[in-house]
């Protein structure tokens, strides 16, 4: 990186993997609502707009706390009966694991050099075991960014399929 306020690639790279997993999670969430709601046309619920911290709001497949890999269990069993070709990849709940829980660091402070993404399981008997390592080259995230994309789309026709089955 040169002495301008350019954005280094990883960041922007990190940045777009980030938004199109957060982007998958809201699709998933989207798709388990309008089931819990039978598919009816409705305003749905107003997450976005006149909203206010600390509110109380019904809980639904929007508002719960279910993580990433429940949202795609859960989502999955719903869509393998009508195309199972439909279904999101479960590896893709480890990425974001991996993403939001592991390590992040460089082998130096170069901003050329490629990051390394390490993440450990819990302690057993005082010893860890790696489960998910990863350099981050244009090519990982370019590899993920497309798994994710794809999957967003199948979930998007998924919605249209089952919209248009009431």
């Amino acid at each position: 990186m040169s002495g301008s306020n350019r954005i280094p690639d990883h960041m922007q790279w990190m940045g777009s993997l980030v938004v199109n997993l957060q982007s998958l999670e809201f699709a998933l969430r989207g798709f388990l609502y309008n089931d819990e709601k039978q598919w009816k046309n409705g305003d749905g619920p107003d997450l976005l707009n006149n909203i206010q911290q600390g509110q109380e709001l019904e809980e639904n497949a929007f508002t719960n706390y279910d993580p990433l890999g429940t949202l795609i269990d859960r989502y999955n069993k719903k869509v393998q009966r009508r195309d199972p070709g439909l279904e999101v990849d479960p590896g893709i709940a480890r990425i974001r694991d991996a993403l939001a829980h592991g390590r992040i660091a460089g082998l130096s402070p170069s901003q050329n050099e490629p990051l390394r993404l390490v993440k450990y399981d819990k302690p057993a008997n005082g010893r860890v075991r790696v489960t998910d390592f990863h350099i981050l080259t244009k090519g990982w995230f370019d590899e993920k960014s497309s798994l994710v994309t794809t999957n967003i789309q199948k979930v998007v026709c998924a919605i249209a399929l089952f919209r248009s089955a009431r």
